[in-house]
């Protein structure tokens, strides 16, 4: 277990920062951590609050080899399970229920992805509907109303669309607006 220190941290500690390179995740061990987007920032968000025991974080650069995608705070004191890249197959070697803990909060991170990500697209659906509904309700609104200034000013038979009216009456006479 020497390989993974257990690392106490004090509240208001930044554990990891978004953008640095990264080489460990994090198994909470007590406390609360939170995860953010643009720590510090005018725009900063926070996706994630931990406080379950055994709950992972850190792991998307570990496993990518890519840089840190937010930022983790300690909002409590903590105490935190350290588990390098190089340390990590030993790791699933010997904590095999831990390993399976990690694979199926992997599992459960997963599905709450794909739950928003079909909220979202459902949100999307239904705001294009609506546009599309306001659009087209806007476009007979205009007709409406040229219809109804044409009926006034120009005493258009029943049976000819508005619009095909002014366009010869323009054509032959200019512009009426």
């Amino acid at each position: 277990m020497s390989a993974n220190p257990v690392i106490p941290v004090a509240k208001g500690t930044i554990i990891y920062e978004q953008g640095q390179p990264c080489s460990t995740m994090f198994v909470l061990q007590s406390g609360t951590v939170g995860l953010y987007l643009n720590w510090a920032t005018p725009t900063q968000f926070q996706i994630l609050e931990i406080s379950k025991v055994g709950t992972m974080f850190g792991e998307m650069g570990l496993f990518e080899k890519d840089p840190r995608n937010a930022t983790a705070i300690a909002l409590t004191d903590c105490t935190l399970l350290e588990i390098s890249s190089e340390s990590f197959p030993e790791f699933v070697r010997e904590h095999p229920e831990e390993t399976i803990d990690i694979i199926l909060d992997l599992s459960q991170r997963f599905k709450m992805a794909l739950q928003e990500i079909k909220a979202s697209q459902e949100i999307i659906a239904e705001s294009l509907a609506a546009l599309k509904e306001a659009s087209e309700s806007r476009k007979d609104t205009l007709k409406d109303r040229i219809k109804r200034i044409s009926d006034y000013l120009l005493d258009i038979p029943e049976d000819v669309p508005p619009e095909l009216y002014l366009s010869l009456n323009s054509r032959f006479h200019g512009t009426m607006y």
